[in-house]
């Protein structure tokens, strides 16, 4: 009987924390990268994408990207471009 009721209390006071949980605005996940990649990691590890921080963190990390000129290929693509501009 004691190990349900100490079950139950420790079920009960860990949703009661992950409910206290601050919700960070996108503008603050910008502005802290270290405070960004500890929500992400989070939401990795805890696999809860759909929570207000992980889509904030999302969306922080998406427009921070996007800022720095772009994704993947396109970038390479233009980096290449400006190689061979400097070799001719």
């Amino acid at each position: 009987m004691n190990k349900i009721i100490i079950t139950t209390l420790l079920l009960c006071t860990g949703l009661i924390a992950a409910g206290c949980e601050k919700t960070y605005s996108v503008e603050e996940l910008k502005k802290d990268k270290k405070l960004m990649e500890e929500v992400l990691v989070k939401c990795l590890t805890s696999g809860d994408l759909k929570s207000k921080n992980c889509k904030n963190a999302e969306q922080a990390e998406f427009e921070t990207r996007k800022k720095w000129g772009g994704f993947g290929s396109t970038n390479d693509e233009q980096q290449k471009s400006e190689k061979q501009g400097d070799s001719h």
